[in-house]
């Protein structure tokens, strides 16, 4: 009866030290491509299930620094995009801070995502921006682990 009773507590414990492990899965990964056109609007689509599947972008502020002599050297640079869904449910801004070098065909750098309204007034995480030079523009991928609550 003892073996018995120990058997149980025992069981119980080990369920419930496994229980948060399997219910603590990892959030998916957001990754949300922006159709940058110089002096154009900007589009954004998502994948992940965290945000919208669609929208505008907006960059501002923007600032850049660097580039060295006859924009030889690496630049910098720092935004803020704010992102509006097409279907309504909210805004979210991306602070960027990326870097590019003229022997570069893009950019390369991190955000953070947060300051949202609507369905993401809880949105936050990070993650890594990579920009690729088109005609007239830039696509830039940023890839994440954003959590909305």
């Amino acid at each position: 009866m003892r073996t018995l009773r120990l058997g149980s507590a025992l069981g119980m414990l080990v369920a419930l030290l496994v229980a948060p492990m399997a219910s603590a899965a990892a959030p998916p990964t957001t990754v949300i491509t922006i159709d940058v056109t110089f002096g154009g609007a900007e589009t954004f689509t998502a994948t992940g299930g965290v945000v919208c599947e669609s929208g505008t972008a907006v960059t501002d502020p923007v600032f850049v620094a660097g580039f060295g002599r006859m924009g030889r050297g690496v630049g910098t640079f720092h935004l803020v995009k704010t992102l509006t869904c097409d279907d309504g449910s909210g805004t979210f801004k991306l602070l960027v801070d990326a870097a590019t070098a003229p022997s570069s065909p893009g950019t390369l750098g991190g955000f953070a995502a947060g300051r949202g309204t609507g369905d993401y007034a809880d949105l936050h995480g990070a993650g890594t921006i990579v920009g690729t030079a088109k005609e007239g523009g830039i696509i830039d991928v940023y890839t994440g682990t954003l959590t909305n609550h």
